[in-house]
Protein backbone atom coordinates (compact mmCIF):
# COMPACT_ATOMS: atom_id res chain seq x y z
CA UNK A 1 0.00 0.00 0.00
CA UNK A 2 2.76 2.43 0.64
CA UNK A 3 4.14 2.02 -2.53
CA UNK A 4 1.12 2.68 -4.30
CA UNK A 5 0.88 6.06 -2.34
CA UNK A 6 4.62 7.01 -2.77
CA UNK A 7 3.74 6.44 -6.77
CA UNK A 8 0.97 8.42 -6.61
CA UNK A 9 2.42 10.99 -5.12
CA UNK A 10 5.88 11.20 -7.41
CA UNK A 11 3.39 11.03 -10.54
CA UNK A 12 1.21 13.68 -8.39
CA UNK A 13 4.62 16.10 -8.02
CA UNK A 14 5.78 15.44 -11.44
CA UNK A 15 2.81 16.47 -13.04
CA UNK A 16 2.81 19.18 -11.07
CA UNK A 17 6.10 20.37 -12.13
CA UNK A 18 6.09 19.74 -15.59
CA UNK A 19 2.28 21.09 -16.00
CA UNK A 20 3.94 24.95 -15.94
CA UNK A 21 5.33 24.56 -19.41
CA UNK A 22 3.97 21.59 -21.05
CA UNK A 23 0.59 20.48 -19.84
CA UNK A 24 -0.24 17.68 -21.99
CA UNK A 25 2.92 15.83 -20.88
CA UNK A 26 1.40 16.70 -17.20
CA UNK A 27 -1.92 14.60 -18.51
CA UNK A 28 0.18 12.03 -19.87
CA UNK A 29 2.21 11.81 -16.63
CA UNK A 30 -1.10 11.24 -14.66
CA UNK A 31 -2.37 8.50 -17.21
CA UNK A 32 0.80 6.75 -16.92
CA UNK A 33 0.92 7.11 -12.84
CA UNK A 34 -3.11 5.62 -13.05
CA UNK A 35 -2.04 2.71 -15.49
CA UNK A 36 0.47 1.58 -12.87
CA UNK A 37 -1.39 1.83 -10.02
CA UNK A 38 -4.22 -0.06 -11.68
CA UNK A 39 -1.33 -2.70 -12.40
CA UNK A 40 -0.88 -2.79 -8.87
CA UNK A 41 -4.34 -3.44 -7.96
CA UNK A 42 -5.05 -6.72 -10.47
CA UNK A 43 -2.30 -8.30 -8.79
CA UNK A 44 -4.04 -7.49 -5.59
CA UNK A 45 -7.08 -8.50 -6.85
CA UNK A 46 -5.30 -11.74 -8.33
CA UNK A 47 -5.26 -12.97 -5.01
CA UNK A 48 -8.78 -12.61 -4.21
CA UNK A 49 -9.57 -14.83 -7.33
CA UNK A 50 -7.56 -17.38 -6.07
CA UNK A 51 -9.36 -17.26 -2.46
CA UNK A 52 -12.96 -17.26 -4.62
CA UNK A 53 -11.53 -20.23 -6.67
CA UNK A 54 -11.25 -21.99 -3.00
CA UNK A 55 -15.05 -21.25 -2.54
CA UNK A 56 -15.63 -22.27 -5.68
CA UNK A 57 -15.04 -26.02 -4.48
CA UNK A 58 -17.22 -25.37 -1.20
CA UNK A 59 -20.48 -23.79 -3.16
CA UNK A 60 -20.43 -26.15 -6.34
CA UNK A 61 -23.79 -25.99 -7.04
CA UNK A 62 -23.80 -22.25 -6.55
CA UNK A 63 -21.00 -21.82 -8.74
CA UNK A 64 -22.86 -19.72 -10.67
CA UNK A 65 -22.85 -17.13 -7.43
CA UNK A 66 -19.58 -16.43 -7.44
CA UNK A 67 -19.41 -16.17 -10.66
CA UNK A 68 -21.93 -13.60 -11.13
CA UNK A 69 -19.94 -11.81 -7.84
CA UNK A 70 -16.59 -11.94 -9.77
CA UNK A 71 -17.96 -10.04 -12.82
CA UNK A 72 -20.07 -7.39 -10.77
CA UNK A 73 -16.64 -6.49 -8.92
CA UNK A 74 -15.01 -6.41 -12.25
CA UNK A 75 -17.31 -4.17 -13.89
CA UNK A 76 -17.27 -1.88 -10.93
CA UNK A 77 -13.87 -1.13 -10.69
CA UNK A 78 -13.50 -0.92 -14.14
CA UNK A 79 -15.97 1.39 -14.31
CA UNK A 80 -14.71 3.28 -11.04
CA UNK A 81 -11.60 3.56 -12.34
CA UNK A 82 -12.43 4.78 -16.05
CA UNK A 83 -15.12 7.16 -14.47
CA UNK A 84 -12.49 8.86 -12.34
CA UNK A 85 -9.90 9.16 -15.28
CA UNK A 86 -12.30 10.83 -17.70
CA UNK A 87 -13.56 13.04 -14.31
CA UNK A 88 -9.69 13.94 -13.60
CA UNK A 89 -9.11 14.99 -16.48
CA UNK A 90 -12.07 17.72 -16.97
CA UNK A 91 -14.23 15.06 -18.67
CA UNK A 92 -17.30 14.86 -15.72
CA UNK A 93 -20.15 14.20 -18.79
CA UNK A 94 -18.12 11.13 -20.16
CA UNK A 95 -17.33 9.77 -16.66
CA UNK A 96 -21.06 10.56 -15.71
CA UNK A 97 -22.03 8.30 -19.02
CA UNK A 98 -19.31 5.75 -17.97
CA UNK A 99 -20.50 5.47 -14.44
CA UNK A 100 -24.24 4.84 -16.04
CA UNK A 101 -22.92 1.93 -18.09
CA UNK A 102 -21.40 0.20 -15.32
CA UNK A 103 -24.76 0.50 -13.08
CA UNK A 104 -26.94 -0.50 -15.86
CA UNK A 105 -24.42 -3.71 -16.46
CA UNK A 106 -24.32 -4.59 -13.00
CA UNK A 107 -28.40 -4.65 -12.78
CA UNK A 108 -28.63 -6.86 -15.91
CA UNK A 109 -25.91 -9.20 -14.58
CA UNK A 110 -28.39 -9.26 -11.46
CA UNK A 111 -31.31 -10.23 -13.20
CA UNK A 112 -30.19 -14.05 -12.73
CA UNK A 113 -30.40 -13.72 -9.23
CA UNK A 114 -33.18 -11.44 -9.24
CA UNK A 115 -35.23 -14.56 -11.05
CA UNK A 116 -33.97 -17.02 -8.66
CA UNK A 117 -35.47 -15.20 -5.57
CA UNK A 118 -38.73 -14.04 -7.13
CA UNK A 119 -39.22 -18.17 -8.09
CA UNK A 120 -37.68 -19.29 -4.46
CA UNK A 121 -40.69 -16.69 -3.12
CA UNK A 122 -43.48 -18.32 -5.04
CA UNK A 123 -42.57 -21.58 -4.49
CA UNK A 124 -42.75 -20.46 -0.28
CA UNK A 125 -46.19 -19.26 -1.17
CA UNK A 126 -47.44 -22.21 -2.54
Amino acid sequence: MLQVCVLALAGLFAALIVKKDKPEYATLIILFTGFLIAMRVLGVLEAVLEEMEKWRDILSENVVYINLFIKLIGITYICEFAANLCRDLGYSALSNHIELFGKVTIMVAGFPVIKTMFEMLEDIMR
